[in-house]
């Protein structure tokens, strides 16, 4: 039995946009869904316009079993791209991944990016190497 395979497969992403308006302080809200089988291998989180709650805004990127398996405490009052940070988790099932904004004081009247997800999947080939 050999352990090699020459089977590859391109990389897979989606890039989702959100603003203020899409999310509710401490509620993590599905942002990308994964298949069965897929691996986060990159991607980033973009702020574009800053959040401007009165005292501050902050945003992870996780999914249910770890709110912030990808990314945590990024600081929505500053734009910026964050990368995400692959763990090597194998998605076992269908699994959301969701963005979690946690606001303090005054409400945003602004604020708004995008989430970029790369991933490959188990069992998939597109090319053989041979």
């Amino acid at each position: 039995m050999t352990l090699k395979i020459s089977d590859r497969q391109y990389p897979l992403s989606v890039m989702t946009p959100f603003t203020f308006a899409d999310l509710t302080s401490g509620v993590a809200a599905p942002i990308v869904e994964l298949p069965p089988g897929a691996v986060v291998t990159g991607g980033m989180l973009v702020i574009e316009t800053a959040f401007d709650s009165a005292t501050s805004d902050t945003l992870i990127v996780g999914d249910a079993g770890g709110p912030d398996r990808y990314v945590a405490g990024v600081d929505g009052q500053a734009t910026g791209a964050t990368a995400l940070v692959p763990t090597g988790y194998l998605t076992p099932s269908t699994t959301d991944i969701t963005l979690t904004w946690t606001g303090v004081g005054a409400a945003p009247t602004q604020g708004a990016g995008y989430l970029i997800v790369t991933y490959i999947r188990e069992d998939r080939s597109q090319e053989n190497q041979g």
